[in-house]
């Protein structure tokens, strides 16, 4: 039996998603970032502090985050996002790297909203 941390997230996309693909031109992969505010406790006063999380879809969800991202662009649309905490290895310059990813499989939930209406200001 394995022990997973899992993660609930509410942010907007700060970018459009990047895709991974199969040989066969299926989307695979979509990975994207999302800033989400935190309120934190600072000198006893209440204030927000924005954090910035790398999300990786992958499955049927990255073909939904994909159509979403066809209809409307998916930076700055509100991402409410259920997945697992996990590392993603990736090269750069030639030398490994790691990441702290959440991903979102088939077991867990992603829904993409509308853009900020003009109230959310």
């Amino acid at each position: 039996m394995f022990d997973y941390a899992t993660v609930h997230m509410l942010g907007r996309a700060t970018s459009d998603a990047v895709y991974s693909t199969a040989e066969d031109g299926r989307i695979v992969k979509a990975v994207f970032t999302i800033a989400c505010n935190v309120p934190i406790q600072r000198n006893n006063e209440r204030v927000t502090k924005t954090i910035y999380r790398v999300v990786m879809v992958i499955g049927p969800y990255a073909n939904y985050v994909n159509k979403c991202q066809d209809e409307a662009g998916l930076k700055g649309r509100l991402i409410n996002v259920v997945g697992i905490m996990d590392d993603e290895k990736y090269i750069e310059n030639g030398e490994d790297r790691y990441r702290e990813v959440t991903r979102v499989s088939p077991s867990g939930f992603i829904k993409i909203m509308d853009r900020r209406s003009r109230h959310d200001d």
